[in-house]
């Protein structure tokens, strides 16, 4: 919080008089004299003195705190709960609660006195066995990068409030994270995919996943109103998130993930069924069907959760000769089989709803083989090759 201040006679003199808060809110006052007499005349230079002051101040100054930093993390999961995604908020707490405070709880670190060295203090000892939660094997860097991330934003939060000068997590070096080459199935195991699927709970939202790739929380959230026979396109506007009172609607994870996506004839024929097969169930059930516009549901209407899509997608292709990929996996099959077939990386892009090309290239430059046929015909033409 900026340091403010004023200029007040005491004693025949001009004195300078600034007012500090701590993080509790509590206001402080210090007085210091400019040696001034307590004139009309000598109030402007009081004044500019006054003005160096809070500028020194307010460069330099940190308020002091008892904070320890695993008690200032308490107090930011329950300040930001409001204003983040409920998702985002789980996410946050599963990290600062199961590690990040417990460890930083033991160490009993003033807020103040946090310095880059304990937090790498803090990743190297998580890299080490038995970080895991009821598992003896060691966190991830990709993890413990999640964990740098979530540190960073609380503490930018503590420099912005003012109670830190600067943000130790900036200089503090986390592990290196090196690119995940992601599973993914080949167009013949997605059409043993479907095959092994047919008659299942979960059979609309796999074959769906398996064309659009989308995300569990895409295809669970995706409604009727959003179908449109019509014009022959489905448009990605909802998802279903779940957490520990339910599940709840909620926007798509970005801008670029709301789109809109052709619907060829194979699509359109899966979802008239299920159409015609949530009326005929709501007419036999009557009061005892749940009715919603969710596409993907329970033969008696209720929605399918993504945990249940997930746990019962993952043990159906255990059980198969299939490949041991996650649902998740089949977003990836999409992309790497499109561009295997030799489509852009920002037509991928736009069909899986990725921000920005980058983000696409970034996670299935392995598997572009587009721009490295460009380059290799290139390089034919420039070398002649014939006369090697």
């Amino acid at each position: 919080m900026k340091i403010s201040g004023s200029i007040q006679p005491k004693r025949n003199k001009w004195y300078m008089v600034v007012s500090r808060y701590d993080e509790f809110g509590k206001r402080h006052q210090e007085w210091k004299s400019t040696e001034l007499p307590a004139l009309e005349k000598n109030r402007r230079a009081a004044e500019h003195m006054l003005e160096d002051w809070l500028l020194d101040l307010n460069r330099s100054f940190v308020p002091y705190s008892q904070l320890t930093v695993d008690k200032y993390f308490e107090n930011w999961l329950k300040e930001i709960e409001p204003t983040i995604k409920p998702n985002t908020y789980r996410s946050y707490c599963g990290n600062m609660y199961n590690h990040i405070i417990p460890y930083f709880k033991s160490k009993r670190i003033r807020l103040q006195d946090l310095k880059p060295y304990h937090l790498e203090e803090y990743y190297t000892t998580k890299m080490k066995p038995n970080s895991k939660l009821n598992s003896t094997e060691a966190l991830t860097p990709n993890t413990i990068r999640h964990h740098h991330n979530n540190i960073s934003r609380a503490l930018n939060d503590a420099v912005r409030k003012g109670i830190l000068y600067y943000n130790p997590a900036h200089v503090a070096r986390p592990p290196k994270v090196f690119a995940h080459r992601f599973d993914f199935l080949n167009p013949k195991q997605i059409e043993a995919l479907v095959t092994l699927f047919k008659g299942s709970p979960i059979e609309l939202p796999v074959k769906l996943t398996a064309f659009y790739g989308l995300r569990r929380s895409e295809v669970l959230g995706l409604k009727w109103k959003n179908v449109d026979f019509i014009n022959r396109q489905i448009t990605i506007a909802e998802t279903l998130q779940q957490h520990v009172g339910g599940e709840y609607t909620d926007t798509p994870k970005t801008n670029s993930s709301y789109r809109t996506l052709p619907m060829p004839d194979s699509i359109a024929k899966i979802l008239r069924e299920q159409r015609m097969m949530q009326e005929d169930r709501k007419e036999i059930m009557g009061d005892f069907y749940t009715r919603s516009d969710y596409v993907c549901t329970w033969p008696d209407g209720k929605v399918i959760t993504p945990n249940y899509l997930t746990a019962r997608f993952h043990r159906t292709i255990t059980n198969s000769n299939l490949p041991n990929v996650r649902l998740h996996d089949l977003r990836h099959s999409v992309a790497s089989n499109l561009l295997a077939q030799g489509f852009s990386v920002v037509q991928v892009q736009e069909w899986l709803g990725h921000g920005s090309a980058a983000t696409t290239l970034n996670i299935y430059a392995h598997v572009d083989k587009t721009s490295k046929k460009v380059l290799s015909d290139a390089m034919e033409g420039l070398v002649n090759a014939e006369k090697w």
